[in-house]
């Protein structure tokens, strides 16, 4: 059957009480059921699953939507993965053998092959003997290196080619997969010569790509594949694959740079470590980072370029809900040769004490401003960027207040200061506050409105793109429910959980009226969009002497203007 039967199935057959229930204790408590939420340190239920609707919400962190949606986060996949999974597991049959698929799954395989060849010149050659050598040097032992799968890639500059080849592996499918690199006579070369060898896995244990680590001197010192269809270096975390289920158990994790970086710590007993391959931190690598622990630390290396991405990572943790830590290495040191120095004894001391992502900021740039007012206001300039990813308003207002004390200005200076911070405004008591947000939450409760707000233009006036494709979504259902909504963003499915869960807008009066006022609002917009096009049509008038146009013209935007300011 097709994808969409499959979601259909799934959907029909999966139960999201059962499947939520086998990673959380969940409690019934009227319609709904309770329990702690797994995608942040929740210490009072706020994780809620409707069964009558098969949706779940966190009012806590926003995470949200049906069964797939919470399988997809759970467990780190996609959605086509996810359904595979869920399919798999329901005996539910899958026939989407598309090209693009088949072209994944293949290089998927050409890379297991280099993976196993590597391996096997590591630990079975002679060639090996000195990366096994370097490996000892560096005091990591085999049990931890072939966890990892480290491999060896000798100098030659044909071998892995070779071996594809005699394994039946056409070399322009290697050279996809970034293992080869083609010569101009159209011949093809190894990417990776004399190097230690990192394999790269997503989730599943697949091997996406590769990282080569140079023996002895040499530039590159590391060297990574490029992107391909199946490794993009913004969406995956070296170590993932291993070390989640520490992160965890732990319920807390540390963040490095580096392939020795982590494979060090792990080897010295701190097994609840990811690393960024090298690359600044994403908001994707934020997002599987909040679905496997709330308890963060950055641990860069301390020279500039680690302080750099340090400050770099706040704002995209601190968007995600995350308030990482920051661990400060003595001078010259990096994770690796810290605890290698040291031990994991060591580096739990630095732990304890870690800092403050703003305390680290202060720290860090206070010495770079003076400590006049004007340098008081440009320290703080650098810092607003990541408080202004502060989503929560009793947070940014609590940390607000404690940068206030750290910068020894007042918390009325540093509020005029953010002038960028939308205001958050409370309903009028006399009348009804529109917004688009209100708007989506009515035609999500009352989608029989939908169709005539589509005639009136409403797309064209809601800005939040989020919010755009929802409507959109709802405009396809018809007379369906929503569990036929095949929704593949994870946001969408958490928007619309939220709003279901949640009781409609303006409870107080019918339906109808909450209709009428929405289309008054609407209007309103258009008169807006309106007065600016009359505005410049006014100045073109004036400017070609028109004056009976523009006295016309007058006439009309004061008219506007007059209904602009009536209050709904």
């Amino acid at each position: 059957m097709s994808l969409k039967e499959a979601v259909r199935r799934i959907k029909e057959t999966a139960n999201i009480v059962d499947i939520i229930g086998e990673h959380v204790a969940l409690k019934k408590v009227g319609r709904n059921y309770l329990g702690l939420c797994p995608f942040h340190a929740d210490r009072k239920p706020s994780f809620t699953v409707n069964e009558e609707r098969q949706i779940f919400h966190c009012f806590g962190c926003g995470a949200g939507g049906d069964v797939i949606a919470f399988y997809m986060k759970f467990h780190n996949l996609d959605f086509v993965e996810a359904v595979k999974e869920l399919a798999s597991r329901f005996n539910i049959p899958i026939s989407w053998d598309t090209k693009e698929d088949s072209f994944r799954e293949k290089l998927f395989e050409v890379n297991q092959k280099a993976k196993r060849f590597f391996e096997h010149l590591l630990w079975s050659s002679k060639e090996g003997e000195k990366a096994r050598g370097y490996l000892k040097e560096r005091g990591i032992s085999s049990k931890v290196a072939k966890a990892f799968g480290l491999g060896f890639a000798p100098a030659s500059y044909d071998s892995l080619a070779s071996h594809l080849k005699l394994v039946g592996v056409p070399l322009e499918l290697a050279e996809q997969a970034g293992l080869l690199i083609r010569r101009t006579d159209g011949s093809f070369y190894d990417r990776f010569r004399e190097r230690l060898i990192f394999p790269i896995y997503d989730h599943s244990g697949r091997v996406v790509g590769f990282g080569g680590r140079v023996l002895g001197q040499g530039e590159p010192k590391y060297l990574n594949s490029p992107e391909t269809p199946v490794y993009h270096k913004g969406s995956i975390l070296y170590g993932f694959y291993q070390t989640r289920s520490f992160i965890r158990e732990a319920k807390q994790g540390f963040i490095v740079e580096g392939y020795f970086d982590l494979i060090s710590l792990f080897e010295a007993g701190v097994t609840e470590v990811l690393a960024t391959l090298g690359t600044a931190l994403t908001p994707h690598h934020a997002r599987q980072l909040r679905s496997l622990a709330s308890e963060w630390y950055l641990v860069f290396d301390a020279d500039e370029a680690g302080v750099k991405a340090a400050l770099r990572a706040a704002p995209i943790f601190l968007n995600e809900g995350l308030f990482p830590k920051v661990i400060s290495l003595p001078a010259g040191e990096d994770p690796d040769t810290f605890v290698r120095k040291f031990g994991a004894e060591g580096f739990r001391k630095l732990v304890e004490e870690a800092q403050d992502i703003f305390d680290f900021m202060i720290v860090v740039l206070e010495p770079r401003f003076s400590k006049t007012p004007e340098g008081r206001l440009r320290l703080f300039q650098e810092i607003k960027p990541a408080l202004a990813a502060i989503k929560d308003p009793l947070l940014f207002e609590l940390e607000l207040s404690k940068l206030g004390e750290k910068l020894g200005v007042s918390e009325t200076a540093l509020r005029r200061a953010f002038d960028s911070r939308p205001s958050f405004q409370s309903p009028s008591p006399k009348g009804k506050v529109y917004s688009e947000r209100l708007v989506l939450e009515f035609l999500v409760h009352y989608p029989k409105f939908l169709a005539d707000l589509l005639e009136e233009g409403i797309l064209e006036h809601v800005q939040n793109p989020l919010y755009r494709v929802l409507i959109e979504k709802l405009s396809e259902l018809e007379n369906k429910s929503y569990a036929d909504l095949s929704l593949e963003d994870l946001e969408l499915q958490a928007l619309l959980s939220e709003i279901l869960l949640s009781p409609p807008p303006f409870e107080e009066v019918s339906p109808e009226e909450v209709f009428a006022g929405i289309k008054c609002w609407l209007l309103k917009k258009k008169s807006k969009k309106k007065l600016m096009e009359i505005r410049q049509a006014i100045k073109e008038a004036e400017r070609a002497g028109r004056e009976e146009e523009a006295l016309r013209l007058l006439k009309e935007y004061q008219d506007l203007c007059h209904f602009d300011n009536f209050k709904i």
